[in-house]
């Protein structure tokens, strides 16, 4: 067996009510080859015999400290106050019903250990159920045939290019205590995430260096029906992660090819219809309805010219000026390349105004490059005077008035219409609408 020496690996285990399992787990802790731990247990003010357990083991073992919450912290806090508890260089987190290979952190800490790059080390782990055999079906695929170090940005663009977690689980890693604040464990942008705070704990060690993996299975994550991951609300929630995680790794560095972004979100489209189409009129749909909402505005913001804000947040972005302004709007006005903004108003002083005002707001957005405004002949001396008082009482617009019987035959092409609210005259034509709010004759 391997001497007490060697750096000190902190391992921590937060539980809640997990006695069933802790025995087992605590075992696969204390029998690792690397002797030289801390094995740090949180207990969250468990009602059950994990009390019991605990006190059983920290008896026959020295390196087992308890520490009891007798009020309850949470999966968010319970951890993190073992982490600013941890003593050692090296840290891992150990989940209360998981367990590890005797060797799992004698490999992980030499691969850690390889380069001052490497971030964090993991391993290929199995799936197994509550008798602790391997679940038929769940078999994890190996990330590659050796082991080696994988590049950070590369690996963390295939996490988020995929929305799957291809790291693992908390148990699967090893990471330096340094490295990890315990103030930003499980949070972006100061906020905690609902499912995937493991996922922007790995993202975050990517984000400034490599990781090093082994094929070796030295962990099995262990599933059944008591487990926080099985609940509705979890995978509701968890589903909404992920459009925040992809743009906040975005602005850590990764997906750094647009196209790439684009995939992202929208594999979180599609997970995001498919969880609702199996949830179906259930309350926390909504929080899948968020989800496509922030995937659509940043899609959405891909297509238009780069703004100052988009260091930002997306939940911010996208709730606020100018992003959310946006969707006053069809969606498909925003399509790049669109020449002719083409209007029609009739001879009236309330139309040609909100009409000029529209096509101000579709030059100040590019949404369009010359801007027409196309009336029967006949109505020409009417509608001028009009479009010089609208003119007058707003910013500078490069307007074309042109007589036309019949607008909607003026271009060919794909041309923005820009037509009143209710206005049907060039749907059939116009390859999108920008509708105009005229004021009703009360309010004028």
């Amino acid at each position: 067996m391997a001497s007490v020496t060697g750096p000190l690996v902190s391992v921590l285990v937060p539980t809640h009510n997990g006695a069933a399992w802790l025995e087992a787990t605590l075992r696969s802790a204390t029998e690792q080859t690397h002797r030289h731990l801390e094995i740090l247990v949180g207990d969250d003010a468990s009602t059950d015999a994990t009390p019991e357990v605990l006190a059983a083991t920290a008896a026959r073992d020295p390196r087992v400290r308890v520490i009891r919450h007798e009020r309850n912290l949470g999966p968010w806090d319970n951890p993190a106050h073992l982490l600013r508890e941890a003593r050692g260089e090296y840290v891992k987190f150990l989940l209360h019903d998981d367990l590890l290979d005797p060797r799992c952190v004698e490999v992980l800490l030499a691969g850690l250990r390889s380069s001052e790059r490497v971030r964090l080390a993991f391993s290929h782990r199995a799936v197994v159920g509550e008798d602790g055999e391997p679940v038929p079906g769940r078999q994890v695929p190996q990330l590659a045939s050796r082991s080696g170090v994988i590049g950070g940005r590369e690996l963390g663009d295939v996490v988020l290019e995929n929305c799957t977690n291809v790291v693992g689980e908390v148990t699967t890693v090893l990471f330096r205590r340094r490295d990890v604040s315990p103030d930003d464990l499980w949070r972006i942008d100061g906020r905690p995430l609902a499912a995937n705070g493991d996922i922007a704990l790995w993202l975050g060690l990517l984000a400034r260096g490599d990781a090093w993996y082994t094929p070796e299975t030295l962990s099995s994550f262990r599933v059944h029906g008591a487990q926080r991951s099985q609940d509705l609300r979890v995978l509701a929630r968890g589903t909404r992660d992920w459009p925040l995680l992809i743009d906040w790794g975005r602005r850590q560095g990764f997906l750094r090819d647009p196209a790439s972004e684009r995939r992202a979100h929208a594999r979180t489209l599609q997970t995001a219809a498919a969880v609702h189409a199996s949830m179906q009129d259930h309350p926390l749909g909504t929080a899948l309805l968020e989800a496509v909402f922030l995937s659509t505005a940043r899609l959405l913001e891909l297509r238009l010219p780069p703004g100052t804000d988009r260091h930002r947040p997306l939940s911010d972005r996208a709730h606020t000026a100018p992003l959310l302004g946006r969707f006053a709007q069809e969606l498909d006005v925003w399509s790049a390349g669109r020449t002719i903004a083409l209007a029609a108003p009739a001879a009236d002083a309330a139309e040609v105004g909100a009409t000029v005002e529209a096509m101000r707001e579709v030059q100040r957005t590019r949404a369009a490059d010359h801007l027409v405004l196309a009336v029967p002949a006949a109505e020409v001396p009417d509608v001028v005077p009009l479009v010089e008082a609208a003119l007058a009482g707003g910013s500078d617009v490069d307007l074309d008035l042109v007589p036309a019987e019949d607008p909607a035959t003026a271009f060919d092409g794909d041309w923005l219409a820009v037509v009143p609210r209710g206005g049907t005259w060039p749907r059939e034509r116009a390859g999108a609408v920008w509708t105009v709010d005229v004021p009703p004759p009360a309010a004028r």
